[in-house]
């Protein structure tokens, strides 16, 4: 979802109206939930959010500063593995296998890139729930994959 198709719906569902520009007030709107994520032990909402050009902006780079971990070299791929823990936690259809993490169709398609595969070097990981190197499955509290 873009910033603006988020901020429209935000509009609506609240009834609060605005023609102040988009990127004037929807930033602290993704850092609040950033924050509530963050604060939770939940993957980062905020990877879901691109914008126009598919990329992800300075909101996402806030979501690093909270978990405390460096700017990756490739902040795209990072975001698109928060963006597949999301999908993981909150019940989206991913494939059998788990599925692979990949960058949006337009980033994918400016790089020349496939897809479904990722791009080395893989990020740092988001904070949140550990997963498994292997599957990336969330991993029980004992550390130990039941699937691996």
């Amino acid at each position: 979802m873009t910033v603006e198709e988020l901020a429209e719906r935000v509009q609506e569902m609240s009834g609060v109206h605005t023609d102040a520009p988009t990127r004037t007030w929807m930033d602290a709107i993704l850092r609040k939930v950033a924050r509530r994520c963050h604060s939770a032990g939940e993957p980062p909402l905020t990877a879901l959010c691109v914008r126009a050009n598919h990329t992800v902006g300075d909101s996402y780079k806030y979501v690093l500063e909270l978990a405390g971990l460096p700017k990756p070299e490739d902040l795209e791929l990072h975001a698109a593995y928060a963006r597949w823990q999301c999908y993981q936690t909150y019940g989206a259809d991913v494939p059998a296998d788990g599925g692979v993490p990949s960058l949006t169709p337009k980033v994918a398609a400016r790089r020349g890139a496939v897809k479904t595969r990722p791009v080395e070097p893989e990020p740092e990981p988001v904070a949140g729930p550990a997963v498994c190197p292997e599957c990336f499955i969330q991993l029980p509290a004992t550390g130990i994959c039941q699937y691996c």
